[in-house]
């Protein structure tokens, strides 16, 4: 469904995306992995076209994101949801306005037919009768689940997850973790999840990518990532702070 090819990404002279060469293939559950500002959200501002590429390309079902023009792109991030680190939620809103936020922007429904769109995907991610809340009266784990019901909430084909689980105690992580499971089941969709929690990547991934210094070192599915020979990957999975990416990264202070 996705390939990424190829693709470079500068900002100024901090040259994060170095070649980027990823196939996602239609309704598994790809995690990218890596280091904290490794690129892996920049990546995902790519494919939803947010960011260009200075070179390469991206393309999904065969159509090039970066050749259509700026109403395409548009109707075309239609088809995709977002789960934000943050759930991004707009404070002065309620539930309900958040969750149909596209709904009421971007189509001609009925009010009353985006309220019950909201409700049930409210209740998919197990939340009822909150609809007019706002986001302060949430806690972390509820604005989680709010953010999701958001991203889901004009049926996506594909759903991109921006670290789910930062800042959530163990439980409401893995709360998370299966609802990505249940989204990907029920609603039969392509998701792409960035996190640097092994545990969640263990847990939903189909297959698991390392994003290391702007390229992609390795793929594969859970078992074969832990069985990686690659002295980087193993370092990075096993959380050790001896290795090349600290030997290579150590910065060293006058005594």
């Amino acid at each position: 469904m996705i390939q990424i090819q190829g693709v470079h990404k500068w900002f100024g002279t901090n040259h994060v995306l170095r070649g980027v060469d990823l196939t996602i293939k239609d309704g598994e559950t790809l995690v990218i992995i890596g280091r904290s500002g490794c690129g892996k959200s920049v990546l995902l501002k790519h494919i939803m076209a947010i960011l260009e590429p200075d070179e390469g390309d991206i393309k999904i079902d065969g159509h090039s994101m970066f050749s259509m023009l700026p109403t395409e792109q548009d109707q075309f991030r239609l088809q995709l949801g977002m789960l934000f680190q943050g759930a991004a939620l707009f404070d002065s809103l309620t539930v309900c306005e958040n969750v149909g936020f596209s709904l009421f922007e971007h189509t001609n429904l009925s009010e009353d037919i985006i309220v019950q769109k909201v409700r049930e995907k409210l209740s998919l991610v197990g939340l009822q009768g909150i609809e007019e809340h706002k986001p302060a009266s949430l806690s972390g784990g509820m604005k989680k689940r709010v953010g999701l019901a958001r991203a889901i909430c004009n049926e996506p084909k594909i759903i991109l997850y921006d670290e789910p689980t930062t800042g959530l105690d163990p439980i409401n992580a893995d709360v998370i973790n299966d609802l990505i499971l249940r989204m990907q089941a029920q609603l039969q969709v392509t998701s792409i999840v960035v996190t640097h929690d092994m545990i969640s990547a263990y847990k939903v991934a189909d297959r698991i990518a390392m994003l290391y210094e702007g390229r992609i070192i390795g793929v594969g599915t859970s078992d074969e990532i832990k069985n990686s020979e690659d002295p980087i990957i193993q370092q990075f999975i096993t959380g050790s702070a001896k290795g090349p990416i600290t030997d290579r990264h150590q910065e060293t202070e006058p005594l």
